[in-house]
C-alpha cells in the first residue's frame, strides 16, 4: 500500500509540473480561465482523475481560484503567495531541518549587516517592546507552550528586517517559524534554556545597538546553536 501511494504521490508531482509548462507554454495570464478537466486531459495525454487531483494541488499552491459555477482561474501570481505554502508542503526531518536553518542564519547574518545603519529610535522602541514581551512568556510559570514562543519570537526577528526592503526576506522567516512550529508538533522539539535564550536575544539587540557586527554575529550564532546541535543528534525519518 505504501509503494501504491508513493507512486501515486510522485504521478501527481509529474503532473502538477506538466500543468505549470502548459501555462507558460500557453501564455496564460493573471485572470485568465483555465481550460476544463477534458480539456487538459485531451491535451496533456492523462486521465481526467488524475488532472483533477493535480489542479487541487495547484489550487492550494496559490496558482488557481476556483469560481463556483464559473471555472478555475488563473490567479495574479506572487513569489510570496508561492512561499507561504512551501512550508505546509514540505515533509522535513531533522536533516532538513539543519540545512534549512543553515540557510536562515547566512540569510540574516547577510540583513544584519545591510541593516546595521538603518535602525532608528522607533526601531529599538518596537524591538524592546518584543523583547520585554517574549522575556515575560519566555519565564512565565507554569511554562506556556513552545509554540506561542515561537510567535512573538518570529514577530521579533521579523522586525529586526523591517528595513530591508526585501519582502521575499520576511516571507522566508515566517516560513522557518512555520517549519520550527511543525516540528514542536512532530518530534516535541522545544527550547531548553529559555534563560539563555531570551539572554541571547538581548545581547543581539544590544550589539546592532552599538552597531558592533563582529559580536551581532557571534550571538547570532549562540542563539541558534542549541538548534543545530538538537538537528544533529534528532534521527531523521
Amino acid at each position: 500500500m505504501d509503494s501504491l501511494n508513493a507512486r501515486s504521490g510522485q504521478l501527481q508531482k509529474i503532473i502538477i509540473q506538466k500543468l505549470k509548462e502548459y501555462i507558460f507554454a500557453s501564455g496564460l495570464s493573471s485572470g485568465d480561465i483555465f481550460p476544463t478537466e477534458k480539456e487538459l486531459s485531451d491535451t496533456l495525454g492523462v486521465s481526467r482523475t488524475a488532472i483533477r487531483e493535480a489542479l487541487k494541488g495547484l489550487e492550494t499552491l496559490g496558482i488557481i481560484e476556483v469560481r463556483p459555477g464559473i471555472g478555475r482561474f488563473l490567479k495574479n501570481f506572487s513569489v510570496e503567495t508561492i512561499l507561504d505554502n512551501v512550508s505546509y508542503s514540505l515533509h522535513l526531518d531533522a536533516g532538513d531541518f539543519r540545512e534549512i536553518l543553515d540557510i536562515r542564519i547566512c540569510l540574516e547574518l547577510s540583513f544584519l549587516e545591510r541593516c546595521l545603519a538603518l535602525y532608528t529610535d522607533e526601531d529599538f522602541s518596537l524591538l524592546d517592546s518584543l523583547l520585554t514581551k517574549m522575556e515575560e512568556m519566555a519565564l512565565r510559570e507554569p511554562p506556556l507552550p513552545e509554540e506561542e514562543l515561537i510567535g512573538t519570537h518570529t514577530d521579533f526577528h521579523l522586525a529586526l528586517y523591517r528595513n530591508s526592503g526585501n519582502k521575499i526576506l520576511l516571507s522566508l522567516i515566517r516560513i522557518f517559524s512555520t517549519i520550527q512550529r511543525n516540528l514542536t508538533l512532530v518530534y516535541r522539539y522545544k527550547t531548553q534554556d529559555r534563560r539563555e535564550f531570551i539572554r541571547h536575544h538581548r545581547e543581539l539587540l544590544d550589539a546592532i545597538r552599538q552597531g558592533d557586527m563582529a559580536v551581532v554575529r557571534a550571538t547570532l550564532m549562540e542563539h541558534f546553536a542549541e538548534a543545530m546541535a538538537w538537528s544533529k543528534e534528532e534521527p531523521t525519518k
